[in-house]
């Protein structure tokens, strides 16, 4: 197996770093940015190596790249960063947590990372460059687009989402549900129609009620 490279430095970097060294036969070498955003020259223990200097350093015969890119830009930005390094020549990986049994059949495209404990129905496809948070549920014959992020949501059978969209945490989609690109849907959101490209669901929010918690009326 190559040694890896973690485009990126954020917090979804860091997530990306602990679940290949630890879950994984990838080692990570190094992280990678823009050269104009470096603000340090070690992260985690690892060297940061400017995108533009990185073929010299670290060669695409001997590295595989994991963009670990967030929702910036509805996912657009990770989806312009994995075209320009697989045009680079340097191949994308790709993360299956062990804690996640996949149907037989299934197939992991480049810069996919499944978290642990995700439900993965029969034929469920997803799209590359898509990330899917621990405990998501995709039930039988989802097609999830390019460039998407679930997190910790269910799907119902035969959910269709659309390229670059992000479903929020414990959000529900009904099942034959189609939704387009470049939605958002908001955490603990019940979607039960389909939805155009660009759409936005709000999930609900609470209100703090008015009795402090040290209220004895809480009883706790």
């Amino acid at each position: 197996m190559k040694d890896l490279i973690i485009f990126g430095t954020k917090n979804f970097a860091d997530m990306a770093h602990y679940l290949f060294t630890h879950e994984s036969d990838y080692t990570v070498a190094a992280f990678c940015v823009d050269g104009e955003y470096i603000d340090k020259p070690v992260h985690r223990g690892l060297p940061v190596v400017a995108w533009e200097e990185l073929h010299r350093a670290y060669p695409p015969e001997d590295h595989d790249i994991f963009v670990a890119i967030g929702i910036e830009r509805i996912n657009q930005l990770r989806a312009g960063k994995t075209k320009e390094i697989r045009e680079s020549g340097y191949r994308l990986a790709s993360f299956l947590s062990p804690r996640t049994k996949a149907p037989d059949g299934f197939v992991i495209k480049p810069n996919v990372m499944i978290m642990d404990n995700v439900g993965l129905h029969p034929y469920v496809e997803i799209g590359e460059d898509t990330i899917v948070w621990s405990h998501s549920r995709l039930a039988l014959k989802c097609r999830i687009g390019p460039h998407c992020w679930i997190t910790s949501a269910t799907l119902g059978e035969q959910v269709h989402i659309g390229e670059s969209t992000f479903i929020g945490l414990n959000a529900t989609i009904a099942p034959m549900i189609s939704i387009g690109k470049r939605c958002l849907i908001g955490a603990g959101a019940l979607v039960m129609r389909n939805a155009d490209d660009f759409s936005v669901f709000k999930g609900p929010a609470s209100k703090p009620s008015e009795i402090p918690s040290t209220s004895p009326l809480w009883k706790i």
